[in-house]
């Protein structure tokens, strides 16, 4: 297994061949259409009897031989598939005998008979060419990519928008065309190369190591990337989470508060079961809508719903929030969830996240209570009207069952302001 400065060396490499990445031409799609090969062989006798002749006796003069004007040598054709291999020079013909512009004025001229003649003979072989050769863009010279392509290239296959590898490159020409991605304008020199790999070696240190492969980050230190993970797993809980529970902390006379969020919005879903009851027993509406339109897990409000539409026995805690809650009311729903926080508070503790897994520290974030607590006390309010009261001391087993259980009543007494409490007996 490589080093991870081995591993980023590797990485730089590849990402600067990324930035030389050459276009490649085309081959020439091959000419062996039956139509277009009738055309050629029908004009490739004109062009020897008809075409040739009245060259060398109104061109040769200027464009054969020893006197080779605007680099046109009609000398050099002397049949079609000579013709066929310098098809710009006839697209040049082409333009100046549509435009009466050759022979000179001064020069001994055709026949409007012979000019027809040439200038039809001309164009007939130009739109068979163009026809054998569609879809054909001729030469494409090899070149690297531009600025821009090589900025939206790494852009698009790291997923991050913000890097700019190209940013201290030397502005990209612009050929006589007016774009910048032609090949005979992208130049490739040593510095530019070497900017190349100062770029990729930047680019490289935003890529983060993982056990099964790799990605990239909008930055380049570890605090960072463990950062960008915990803000993604709290977006993940955060779609569901409360922003409550927090305790209040004073650090050395710094006040914030801590350990807020993470906590599940109960009085949501109980308000959610309370006003979509007759909606979900009657049917017209499905868990998955309910939770989709209050932004509520689906998962979690199912389990609520079976929790209190079960008729089968569950304990103390339970039986008395069932029945709570057929009875209650959506206004009623702060008492339910302050009911729930009591007993919540009582059998589990929340932890501070950042003690997790240290020695001597908490397991996890949520822990149960233990043990639990062995000793209990109660008030009851005493009326004032001076009426008798009857007050009956009952203890159940939680629905458990009642084996190894012991309940012990102690000290029961009468307590007022002011005065020392009095003992029953």
């Amino acid at each position: 297994m490589p080093t991870n400065s081995a591993w980023y060396e590797r990485a730089a490499c590849w990402l600067c061949c990324l930035g030389a990445m050459f276009a490649a031409s085309p081959d020439a799609p091959a000419a062996d259409d039956a139509a277009i090969q009738a055309k050629l062989k029908a004009l490739e006798p004109e062009f020897g009897r008809d075409v040739r002749p009245l060259l060398v006796r109104y061109c040769h003069d200027c464009h054969a031989g020893d006197t080779v004007e605007a680099d046109i040598d009609f000398a050099s054709f002397p049949t079609l598939t000579e013709v066929r291999k310098q098809p710009q020079v006839w697209q040049k013909v082409a333009e100046m005998l549509d435009s009466a512009q050759m022979p000179p004025p001064d020069a001994p001229q055709p026949s409007d008979a012979d000019h027809q003649h040439l200038q039809r003979w001309v164009r007939e072989y130009l739109t068979v060419e163009a026809t054998a050769r569609a879809g054909d863009p001729g030469p494409v010279v090899l070149r690297r990519l531009s600025n821009a392509e090589y900025t939206y290239t790494v852009r698009e296959l790291t997923g991050v928008d913000s890097l700019d590898p190209a940013r201290e490159f030397p502005v990209d020409s612009a050929a006589g065309e007016g774009f910048t991605n032609v090949g005979q304008a992208l130049v490739m020199s040593p510095a530019l190369l070497t900017k190349y790999f100062d770029a990729a070696k930047e680019i490289a240190a935003h890529a983060v190591l993982l056990p099964d492969g790799l990605r990239f980050s909008r930055h380049t230190t570890r605090r960072d990337w463990t950062n960008e993970d915990l803000d993604r797993i709290r977006a993940f809980y955060g779609r569901y989470a409360g922003e409550g529970g927090g305790s209040a902390v004073n650090l050395q006379g710094i006040q914030f508060s801590t350990n807020q969020g993470g906590r599940l919005p109960i009085e949501r879903y109980l308000e959610a079961t309370f006003i979509e009851r007759g909606a979900l027993t009657s049917g017209r509406k499905t868990l998955e809508q309910i939770a989709t339109e209050r932004g509520l897990s689906a998962k979690y409000l199912t389990s609520l719903w079976r929790v209190l539409t079960d008729d089968a026995p569950g304990g103390v805690l339970l039986d008395r929030l069932r029945s709570d809650w057929r009875t209650a009311q959506p206004g009623d729903v702060p008492k339910l969830t302050a009911f729930l926080a009591e007993w919540q508070a009582a059998l589990w503790k929340f932890n501070t996240v950042g003690h997790i897994g240290r020695q001597g520290g908490p397991p996890s974030w949520l822990e149960a209570v233990s043990p639990l607590a062995t000793r209990q006390e109660f008030r009851v309010p005493l009326p004032v009207t001076g009426d008798d009261v009857v007050l009956s001391l009952v203890a159940g087993d939680a629905g458990d069952g009642p084996d190894d259980d012991v309940i012990v009543w102690e000290q029961p007494r009468f307590v007022a302001p002011g005065r020392p409490d009095l003992l029953l007996r």
